[in-house]
Order: structure tokens, then sequence, then C-alpha cells
């Protein structure tokens, strides 16, 4: 346990350190602040309904949400939806591995629409602990959105879930991901620059109803890097966000 907090503490250092960095090469920073609602349903479970012998395969289906305020003419406006799904391969109960497909539809204010298409592989480590759940995911995104070379953008994910020892059935839920572009796409700069990319943040609680059921509700800090190529400025996109999803399993 001390070793994976540890190892926590030195990645959120390095990467506090890697942003202090380029921030310090700047000659100005821009932060455009704006508020949203993020919804989002995941469903997960083996396929042994179908075979007793697909038991450690696993399906991930999903679906998102998202809405914000930058459009000043409404309170609050639809920009980018979200259809994901996967199959995994379960070595353990506590770690697996995926292959899957997202397709996402965005239109953010003043911008056209983009429809983008990634491909990904991802593991995931789950690890009970004396203070809850820690899960650790390790996930690289292939972005095509429409040109010929895909953007390619690892993601890291850190998450605890903690239940109160007053009502099992509620608990402290804290996770961060942090994003990071491999690669610029030339021909088509939505896909961001290298280096730093986004990073979400979110706290908030968990409500287990059944064995199968759980819903989480919280605040999520999004932040992503907007900086245009060839321009010594900073730009970033926060996004206060308020977040619910619903977790179903089988």
């Amino acid at each position: 346990m001390r070793k994976i907090l540890h190892a926590t503490f030195i990645f959120l250092s390095v990467l506090c350190l890697v942003v202090t960095v380029e921030e310090s090469h700047a000659s100005t920073t821009t932060i455009d602040e704006s508020a949203g609602f993020w919804g989002q349903a995941v469903g997960e479970g083996n396929l042994s309904a179908i075979n007793e012998n697909l038991s450690s395969v696993r399906l991930w289906v999903e679906g998102q949400g998202r809405f914000n305020n930058a459009n000043p003419d409404s309170n609050m406006n639809w920009y980018q939806s979200i259809a994901r799904t996967g199959l995994g391969y379960a070595l353990s109960d506590r770690l697996t591995f995926w292959l899957g497909y997202t397709y996402s539809p965005v239109k953010n204010y003043n911008k056209p629409f983009v429809a983008e298409q990634d491909f990904w592989p991802a593991i995931r480590y789950v690890l009970p602990t004396s203070i809850g759940t820690i899960t650790l995911r390790e996930w690289v995104e292939f972005r095509y959105a429409g040109g010929d070379t895909p953007g390619v953008r690892p993601r890291t994910l850190i998450r605890l879930l903690h239940p109160f020892s007053f009502e099992p059935r509620l608990g402290l839920v804290i996770w961060d991901e942090f994003f990071f572009n491999a690669n610029n796409v030339q021909d088509l700069k939505t896909l961001g620059l290298s280096g730093f990319n986004q990073n979400r943040a979110f706290l908030g609680l968990a409500w287990t109803f059944s064995e199968k059921i759980r819903g989480e509700f919280g605040y999520m800090n999004y932040t992503t890097n907007t900086s245009k190529e060839f321009d010594p400025n900073q730009q970033y996109k926060m996004i206060n966000n308020i977040m619910g999803v619903v977790f179903f399993s089988w």
C-alpha cells in the first residue's frame, strides 16, 4: 500500500512539474472558464450467459451526454455525445485487458461539427485495500476525426472508492485522469498539439443500490489545453462540471 501511495505521489509531483515548466516558457496564460453537466451510463459483465466457457470474456457498453454554457444565448446546451463499446479478457478478478471502439460527435460553440472515432486498447487493475478499492487504468486512444493520420493519446486513471463505515452503501469517490497527446496531427489540428492534452479530477459520493447497480454524483474539474501551434501563449479551457454516473453489472 505504501508503495502505491508513494508511486502516486511521485506521478502527481512530476505532473505538476511538467505543467509548471510548460507554463514558465509562455509569455501569457489564458484560461477560459465555463460550467457544464456530464451524464454517463456504463454497463459491464461477462458473457457466461451465452456460453459458460466465456466467463472470462467481458463486454463493456457506455453512453454519455455532455452539456455546457459556452453559448451565451443558452443556459445549457449539448456539445458532445459518446457511444463506447469494448471486449475484454479477465486474467483474474483484478486484471483485465480491453480492446474497444468509441464514436463521439462534437459540436462546440462557434466551432465546426466533428465526428471522432477512436480505436483503443486498455488495461485495468483493481486493488482492494483497507481504505477502499483502488482502480488503475492505462488506455491508449487512436483518434480519427476526418484526417488520414490518427492522433495517439494515452490516458492514465487513478481512482479510489472508499465506503463509509456508518453506511457501507454510501462511499466517497476520488479520481484523476491525465491525458497526453503523443503526436501532432498535421492535417487535423482539432486533435490538439503533442504534450499535455487535458486533466479530469473528480470528487463525489457513490450509492450502491444493489449488487449490480451503483450511482455516483459529484464535481469534476475538466481542464484542456487549447494552445495553438507556433503561439508562445498558453491557452486552456476549464469546465466546472456536475457529473452523474450510473454503473450496471451482470
